[in-house]
């Protein structure tokens, strides 16, 4: 492992750092959090849940809601706990201990391209398991850099731990086994590109 990629690794298990270099990376995640405010009802005390929540980089976005925000990331869990507002759970996301029907919305945001396609269908199983009727999914994941100019974005996804980094039409392809498509974009946050997807069972 080159010295640069041990240097990310340690960023990102850091959460003050992690929050600290995607924010600059992505300025303050503005665009991302522009889609989470469009396609997400937020404010109005729906119940909603962050999957892999990360340090809780939105949890502010559902401020007055019933938010749980669920990550592996035990460091992680414990920083949203202390910093954010809201309820933060441990979890994997592929088998999550929370009841059918519980949500009325689901964020995922940066995780799909960390898992195996058979690890995406389980979690986006147990998504559609925790949706209440007519709820809906906001799936917003890493793509392939889209600009050859794009250096600094082609290197951070040969060295970051996104192994499994999809076209978004891989991505649409594994949606549409467990769920419907309903709106879906290509957008850049800062140096990174990403496929937002709106689903519903």
């Amino acid at each position: 492992m080159s010295m640069f990629a041990k240097l990310v690794e340690r960023v990102s298990d850091n959460p003050v750092l992690f929050i600290f270099f995607r924010s600059l990376l992505e300025s303050d995640f503005k665009a991302i959090r522009s889609v989470i405010r469009r396609d997400l009802a937020l404010g109005g005390k729906l119940s909603s849940l962050d999957l892999a929540c990360g340090p809780g980089a939105f949890a502010d976005l559902f401020a007055g809601d019933d938010y749980v925000g669920v990550d592996l990331n035990a460091r992680y869990i414990d920083y949203a706990r202390r910093h954010r507002q809201g309820s933060f759970v441990v979890g994997d996301a592929r088998a999550v201990e929370l009841p059918d029907g519980r949500f009325d919305q689901i964020l995922i945001f940066g995780l799909l391209h960390h898992l195996d396609d058979a690890s995406v269908r389980s979690v986006l199983k147990e998504s559609k398991r925790m949706l209440k009727p007519g709820g809906r999914i906001l799936a917003i994941e890493d793509i392939p850099a889209r600009s050859k100019l794009n250096v600094i974005g082609h290197l951070l996804h040969n060295i970051e731990n996104g192994e499994h980094i999809r076209p978004s039409e891989e991505y649409r392809k594994l949606y549409a086994e467990t769920l419907t498509v309903a709106r879906e974009e290509v957008l850049r946050s800062g140096i990174c590109d990403y496929y937002a997807a709106v689903l519903t069972p």
